[in-house]
């Protein structure tokens, strides 16, 4: 029995250890912008200079900020950007890796970019048209996944 009883604790353990940070990233707290790591609010001052801050929202493992809009940043704990998006409108050049963009120029010459996420893998990026495109860590194009 007391067997079954730490087996139990165990997997309850296991299942809190899981299920909180997904309970922690709902229950994030609304902060000011002052509170943004410094890279944080320097991207935003940056690329999104004049545009409101609507809201930003701190969890346990990022930052989610709300412009005017329609455009979503998600920063992590040191301030890098790791996913914007845009509904509606694209994401400023100034934000896209070079050779992302000259890619983009090249193939898709009449499509921008409304939503881009970095990973330690690489890029996704989707485009005006409907298509996301796989980039890997350095920027070279892997495959469009539509």
């Amino acid at each position: 029995m007391n067997r079954s009883l730490n087996a139990l604790s165990v997997a309850l353990a296991l299942c809190a250890l899981f299920l909180f940070p997904m309970c922690a990233k709902a229950d994030g707290k609304v902060i000011p912008v002052s509170k943004l790591p410094a890279e944080a609010q320097s991207f935003i001052k940056t690329h999104y200079d004049g545009v409101k801050v609507l809201q930003v929202v701190s969890d346990w493992t990022d930052y989610e900020v709300i412009l005017a809009g329609n455009t979503q940043l998600e920063f992590d704990r040191s301030g890098n950007w790791k996913e914007i998006k845009c509904k509606g409108g694209s994401i400023p050049d100034s934000v896209i890796p070079s050779r992302i963009m000259s890619y983009i120029q090249e193939y898709f010459p009449s499509d921008k970019v409304c939503a881009i996420e970095r990973s330690i893998w690489g890029y996704e990026v989707k485009i005006t048209s409907g298509f996301e495109l796989e980039f890997d860590k350095n920027c070279n194009f892997v495959r469009i996944d539509d």
